[in-house]
């Protein structure tokens, strides 16, 4: 989802699928809304935060990141957490038996292993293998469905990508042999399988790709509406900010860098809005020696500031914890944009983060445009749960209703 990022089912969907006698297919009007956390593989190492310490009752779906694409077929990703060691597929499963609720993703790609994906799209036999093999990674390791996170068809992406002109409309012919394959094995398995995919906050991804066709297949469609800034520019900015602010005029910054230009493109360009899931990030990036103007916001730094596993990306929870009003570092607040930000004014260190202020602004947004309901980057970044239960609390009903 990162450089290293439906509502619930309704409730016949929810009864032990083996029970039906068809799949019951989810519905885009089902209510409430739908929270997906995205769960890193690599959580399980120095984070020592495995898929047991998720409170699941808090999200409708958890999307695993990530599975590889390994001679144009979905492979295990990490075979030393996913299913050896600590066996994260297999503690999934234990989840879900105490969550019944619950639904499990596989999602395929992300920034380093999309380099397979143009490949796997290009003709018809490429995509039917890849089909298949998804299918039967699926009912091997007991998930729910598939989440595509090419990123990105036609351009963009890590320098390893592989692109060419026709991914624009083989992105629409690989998601419809998903949706076909998947279709035909929950027949047989007597059961629903989701297909969803992540989608960049930029235009190109729109311009790249079929939105208006490709969102048919899909059950809902996550919007990585975060990175409009980040540590790839040397200037200080915000990293997911609700509005536009004029003030923001750097390079290679455009006006619709932002949540709600964002979600607007994609309904203008053909998804319907209650497919559409907006995007949360429980990160944040720092810049260092920032001069002191607007309080370190838009300007010019001197490289990566301080960070939790890598330099000058920080966890929520160590932004939470350690720098909002502590270490010399001050919280303010941009009302244009509705972006929490930190300056210390002794360092010059600048940090753009989520905080509980911004993501009201979101979730507010994503009730009245009636959107599909929240994702975020990643669970392990919040480990006293404050957006996750911010989240939970706005979106998904209360206990008992």
């Amino acid at each position: 989802m990162r450089k290293p990022i439906l509502a619930l089912l309704t409730a016949a969907a929810l009864l032990p699928l083996a029970q039906a006698a068809e799949p019951v297919v989810p519905t885009a009007a089902s209510k409430p809304y739908r929270v997906v956390a995205y769960y890193i593989s690599w959580g399980a190492y120095g984070r020592d935060f495995l898929p047991y310490d998720i409170d699941a009752s808090k999200v409708t779906h958890i999307n695993y990141a990530f599975a590889n694409i390994k001679d144009g077929e979905v492979v295990v990703g990490d075979p030393g957490v996913d299913t050896g060691g600590k066996n994260n597929f297999e503690t999934l499963q234990r989840l879900k038996k105490k969550n019944p609720n619950l639904r499990t993703l596989i999602s395929v790609g992300g920034w380093s292993w999309s380099v397979n994906f143009s490949e796997s799209a290009a003709t018809p036999e490429s995509r039917k293998r890849f089909a298949d093999s998804a299918v039967a990674f699926i009912r091997k390791y007991g998930f729910d469905g598939v989440d595509i996170d090419w990123e990105y068809p036609v351009e963009g992406g890590s320098d390893e990508m592989k692109h060419r002109p026709e991914d624009k409309q083989n992105y629409t012919h690989l998601i419809a042999a998903l949706r076909k394959a998947l279709d035909a094995a929950g027949k047989e398995d007597k059961k629903y399988y989701e297909l969803t995919t992540a989608v960049w906050g930029n235009d190109k991804f729109i311009k790249n790709t079929e939105m208006d066709k490709v969102s048919r297949d899909f059950d809902f469609i996550n919007l990585m509406s975060y990175d409009f800034n980040g540590l790839w520019n040397k200037f200080s900015g915000h990293l997911a900010p609700f509005r536009n602010d004029p003030a923001y005029n750097k390079p290679g910054i455009s006006d619709k860098f932002n949540v709600v230009s964002s979600v607007e493109a994609y309904l203008k360009a053909g998804v319907p809005p209650a497919k559409l899931v907006v995007g949360i990030p429980f990160y944040g990036f720092a810049w260092k020696q920032c001069p002191p103007e607007r309080n370190g916001e838009y300007q010019d730094c001197n490289g990566k500031g301080r960070g939790t596993w890598e330099e000058g990306n920080l966890d929520f929870s160590d932004i939470e914890a350690n720098l909002i009003n502590r270490n010399g570092f001050t919280r303010h607040w941009n009302d244009v944009s509705k972006a929490a930000f930190l300056y210390n004014a002794k360092t010059g260190e600048f940090v753009t983060y989520e905080d509980p202020q911004a993501l009201k602004h979101k979730l507010d947004f994503i009730k009245e445009k009636k959107l599909g309901g929240a994702m975020y980057w990643e669970i392990t970044a919040d480990r006293k749960q404050t957006l996750v239960n911010q989240i939970a609390e706005s979106l998904l009903p209360k206990p008992g209703k």
